[in-house]
């Protein structure tokens, strides 16, 4: 074996062992999709009540509606990621589009530790009722709930909301102004920017109070990774400054800051390197 494929063959075990830091979800369905059909299926105006309008570009919209208490939370634009090496990256980390035999644009999924409970966030193309439901016997703060199998339940709109009856009325109340948001992450989601494609934030680490990553695609074809740390161990802040010092070795630029209690590292270069680039 040359040292070239001896090189692609440790970076692809690197990015396997990535995997658990950047995606986490519900209970998933398979991931195998069925057909997809159309013909005849009725659109979101055919379910009564109140429909979910809100603003769905990126995680920080995504909190917006969340209840407070969360742990993590990612979000994903399907559309967006299409064609691209994230693709296949991403594929067990989303509901299939069987989910409402519709395709799936983009995704956000929140995790409650505490309660071992979740809630997602879909938007589908297009807006149809393709899927096996039954309505919920009562409303819930005007919204008729849908009743999906294995006890989930759906509000529709855009976004839809998606998971455990509690978790879906929750973020119902918080959405009405009854119940406060997530606020959890607002202070290191304030040095992220909101257009990438994939965005996690979490506080389950052992090397920061709160991580944040996500990854871009740029106009060059390259990709960038930014990785946001709240309080960052000394061990992992030190490691950072190694795998800068001989990046360029590797093909990758760094771009490291800090702002007080936050470390703010943009690794730039191939999807398939950057993406093993430890990040801890």
């Amino acid at each position: 074996m040359n040292q070239k494929l001896i090189a692609i063959f440790l970076a692809v075990i690197m990015l396997m062992s990535l995997l658990s830091l950047f995606f986490s979800g519900s209970p998933q369905q398979s991931s195998t999709d069925t057909a997809i059909n159309y013909d005849n299926a009725p659109g979101f105006d055919s379910i009564p009540g109140a429909h979910v309008n809100h603003k769905f570009d990126s995680i920080a919209d995504g909190l917006d509606i969340t209840p407070k208490g969360a742990t993590s939370a990612q979000y994903l634009d399907v559309t967006r990621i299409s064609g691209t090496p994230l693709e296949a990256w991403a594929a067990n980390a989303i509901q299939p589009n069987s989910t409402y035999n519709a395709k799936l644009t983009k995704a956000f999924f929140v995790d409650y530790s505490n309660d071992a409970s979740w809630m997602e966030l879909h938007t589908i193309s297009p807006e149809i009722i393709a899927f096996q439901y039954m309505l919920s016997p009562t409303s819930y703060n005007g919204y008729q709930l849908l009743i999906r199998e294995n006890g989930i339940f759906n509000a529709i709109g855009t976004p839809l909301i998606f998971g455990p009856q509690d978790k879906v009325e929750d973020t119902i109340d918080v959405m009405s102004g009854s119940a406060e948001k997530s606020d959890e992450f607002d202070y290191i989601l304030s040095y992220a920017d909101m257009d990438s494609e994939f965005q996690r934030v979490t506080s389950d680490t052992s090397f920061a109070s709160q991580y944040y990553i996500d990854l871009k695609q740029l106009e060059t074809g390259d990709y960038s990774r930014t990785a946001i740390y709240l309080d960052i161990v000394n061990s992992t802040f030190e490691k950072m400054g190694q795998f800068e010092a001989n990046s360029t070795e590797r093909g990758v630029t760094y771009d490291i800051t800090t702002d007080e209690n936050i470390t703010k590292i943009v690794v730039t270069g191939n999807f398939y390197i950057i993406s093993g680039e430890p990040v801890e």
